[in-house]
């Protein structure tokens, strides 16, 4: 997972659009720049969030497999739809 000070959202159990649905909240309630967790089961859960991101201008900072789905680490960019 990623340092101490990243928020982590758990959305293991959730499908498709609603980690990004999640993700695209909390996010609303950081600042720009601030990074953000979210735990998934979805198995299109990295590509969802990945072309989310890139429609938003918001960064993947990285994605990893887990034993449950996977972490996938975000950078708030300031802009939300």
């Amino acid at each position: 997972m990623n340092s101490e000070n990243t928020p982590v959202l758990d959305a293991k159990g959730l499908k498709c659009p609603m980690p990004v649905i999640k993700l695209q909240q909390a996010l609303r309630a950081l600042t720009p720049g601030d990074k953000i967790c979210i735990q998934t089961t979805d198995k299109t859960a990295p590509t969802d969030v990945e072309k989310w991101a890139k429609v938003n201008k918001h960064q993947i900072i990285e994605i990893n497999e887990t034993d449950y789905g996977h972490d996938i680490t975000v950078q708030h960019s300031g802009l939300l739809n």
